[in-house]
């Protein structure tokens, strides 16, 4: 008797096994057929859905991946789009069709670098069609110009700024980013003329990771002049110079002259900075250090920073990043934090929006690149950035920056004004 309920108890088992295993044949041969209805259908919202619980229950193949990365493509998703083609290509490694959805998820996301990275993978006929092996070794050229207006005029007159700056690749490897830039003011105290040169290295490595060294040459010069007093007497016609003059005679005459002598320095300063990248989907997560020896005092910046892509594009993007930065070896440590917005409505037209809250000391910001070496400290920022593609080759851009101020000495509060244009061009 427990022989025969053992074995109707095993015979339960087995059928429930085999009849398991055909249905998941069965599901199979459905999940083929639905994805592919939905593909041809266009039905994009419905794929990716579909698809990702598809391949959430084991159902991991190429045509899979390839639909539902098309999916998103056609979605503007391009960040989960990028990350289904490229489990596709551990199907397929040379795939040309999928390199190709790579490498305008790339453009279209502003990962320049490693767009120019991927296509050393293409083949003749890709590289054709993409106009890869024409592609120019620069990347773009920038001009541009600004002011900075004070509120307190009297102290600070407006400010002349100037820079032109390179970026090109080599071997679709590294890019190297050149600026020269030119800062002209002067105050009550003297006249500030500062020369810059910039240098920023990006390269693109394995796994959506990217390293950036950078150096940036300060040069400062500033003069001003000092009063110096002196006090000549006119002794009467008549009488020696040094004597008491007779009863009578003219009264002495004094004349007092002022005669300026101008004292200019001449300083050279550096900035060593690295940072470091990584994209996970619709996140970038950036970390980095910064050295200094702006003033002859060694700063050491540390920053980190997190961005998110909120549609997967760039039509919406949230961030924000945050500097830990100490003058005097870490004994004191001060914090700042700049949270910014990104949006672009149309293809022609992007804005950023950010602020910036300071304690402390000014700090260098971008990898080394925004060096704020005034002697006043900056303690809020507010920053708008608009950008206006004119074509495919040129852009213009403009900055308005409104600066919280603290004066150094007197220790009052004033405001900048800065206003900066420029033109972008790409060959």
């Amino acid at each position: 008797m427990k022989g025969r309920r053992l074995i109707v108890l095993i015979s339960i088992v087995f059928a429930c096994q085999l009849y398991i295993r055909a249905q998941d044949t069965l599901s199979g041969y459905t999940v083929e057929q639905k994805s592919l209805d939905l593909y041809i259908a266009k039905k994009w919202k419905e794929l990716t859905a579909f698809g990702n619980e598809a391949l959430h229950k084991g159902y991991d193949y190429y045509y899979m991946q390839m639909r539902v990365g098309i999916a998103y493509y056609e979605r503007k998703n391009y960040c989960l789009a990028e990350s289904h083609f490229r489990k596709a290509l551990q199907f397929s490694s040379n795939d040309s069709l999928a390199l190709e959805y790579i490498y305008y998820c790339y453009i279209f996301t502003g990962r320049n670098e490693d767009a120019r990275k991927l296509s050393k993978k293409f083949n003749r006929e890709l590289a054709t069609k993409t106009g890869t092996n024409t592609k120019s070794p620069i990347d773009f050229v920038i001009i541009e110009g600004g002011t900075k207006i004070s509120d307190s005029s009297t102290y600070f007159k407006p400010a002349v700024y100037f820079q032109a700056g390179l970026s090109h690749t080599i071997k679709n490897k590294v890019s190297f980013f050149h600026a020269a830039t030119y800062f002209h003011q002067q105050n009550i105290v003297g006249t500030l003329t500062q020369l810059q040169y910039y240098l920023r290295a990006t390269i693109p490595v394995k796994k959506n990771w990217l390293i950036s060294p950078s150096f940036h040459l300060v040069n400062i010069n500033f003069s001003s002049e000092t009063p110096t007093t002196t006090i000549d007497t006119l002794w009467p016609p008549g009488v020696p110079p040094h004597t008491q003059p007779p009863p009578g005679a003219p009264p002495f005459k004094t004349i007092t002259n002022t005669s300026y002598s101008t004292r200019s320095t001449n300083s050279i300063y550096f900035v060593g900075s690295f940072a470091i990248q990584k994209i996970i989907k619709r996140f970038t997560l950036t970390a980095g250090s910064t050295i200094s020896n702006i003033s002859n005092t060694t700063e050491f910046i540390n920053n980190g920073a997190l961005y998110y892509s909120v549609l997967g594009n760039s039509k919406l993007v949230l961030g924000c990043a945050g500097y830990l930065h100490s003058i005097d070896n870490y004994k004191t440590t001060y914090a700042s934090v700049a949270p910014f917005v990104y949006v672009q409505p149309t293809k022609s037209i992007s804005i950023k929006l950010s602020y910036l809250y300071n304690r402390g000391n000014n700090i260098i910001e971008s990898n080394g690149y925004f060096i704020n070496n005034s002697p006043d400290l900056t303690k809020s920022r507010i920053a708008l950035l608009a950008n206006f593609n004119i074509n495919k080759s040129i852009a213009l851009y403009a900055t308005y920056q409104l600066e919280n101020k603290l004066e150094n000495i007197q220790q009052f509060n004033y405001h900048y004004n800065v206003i900066v244009v420029g033109i972008k061009i790409v060959p």
